[in-house]
């Protein structure tokens, strides 16, 4: 029960990784609120884990301060926000669409700064807080076709590290928790369609699942970590140490 008596907002909690770490964080003994769109899969989650949902679009500014005023409402003092929300478009660049750009900066970026800010109150008054944005590999690996995604994973990685310098003052922690290849809803046909290429890439031999994610949040999370800030924990199974990359 590491995390018995804490309070976590994770977003994004309604399917994958975040489905995933929203009942691991139950397990652990959280008081677990879920964000997401969709408010049948975010209501059935919470009556599953015990925990509250919360639905908003993070793309849409009114929306992320709706929410952060419903947190701070309900939850004064907030001991772990996850940051797990995001989206993917893949396009190559002599095709850019530059409107998807901005959804994506709106959601990968933009809002997860805007959460922390805006629970900058809870977070202090936890007075041992952990923020947790979920990157990927990719804020430091290219990914040909897919800069959009890279360029917003590398903000939000650069995100945490400085305010991991600004926060630790105030008692909050800041980290990375950066996947590799998981199998998603956001990659699930990539994934299918190119299984036995990932497994020669992954010098674990295969794509992870998403609950295999949850021990290394729960770590950011607990006390365990209490002395680490501004560092990237990847979870991976080795896929970015491997020379052999893929094509576009």
């Amino acid at each position: 029960m590491r995390l018995s008596q804490k309070t976590a907002l994770i977003t994004g909690a309604t399917r994958g990784i975040g489905a995933e770490l929203a009942r691991a964080f139950a397990r652990e003994g959280a008081n677990v609120w879920l964000h997401g769109r969709e408010s049948a899969l975010g209501e059935a989650l919470a009556a599953e884990i015990g925990g509250r949902f919360v639905a908003a679009d993070l793309a849409d500014t009114d929306a992320v301060n709706r929410l952060i005023k419903t947190m701070l409402h309900e939850c004064p003092s907030l001991d772990v926000l996850v940051n797990n929300a995001g989206m993917e478009v893949v396009m190559p660049f002599p095709e850019f669409d530059f409107g998807k750009l901005d959804r994506m900066w709106s959601v990968n970026v933009s809002a997860a700064a805007r959460l922390i800010h805006g629970l900058l109150p809870a977070l202090r008054a936890s007075g041992a807080a952990s923020v947790i944005n979920v990157t990927s590999i990719h804020q430091t690996v290219p990914y040909p076709h897919n800069a959009a995604y890279c360029m917003t994973k590398a903000a939000l990685g650069m995100l945490t590290q400085v305010l991991a310098i600004e926060l630790a003052p105030l008692g909050i922690r800041v980290n990375n928790l950066a996947p590799g290849a998981v199998e998603t809803d956001i990659n699930r046909e990539v994934v299918e369609s190119m299984r036995e290429q990932f497994a020669e890439w992954i010098p674990a031999g295969r794509v992870a699942q998403p609950s295999e994610m949850s021990g290394a949040a729960i770590f950011l999370a607990s006390a365990d970590s209490g002395y680490v800030t501004g560092s990237t924990l990847v979870a991976d199974g080795g896929y970015s140490h491997n020379l052999v990359r893929y094509r576009p």
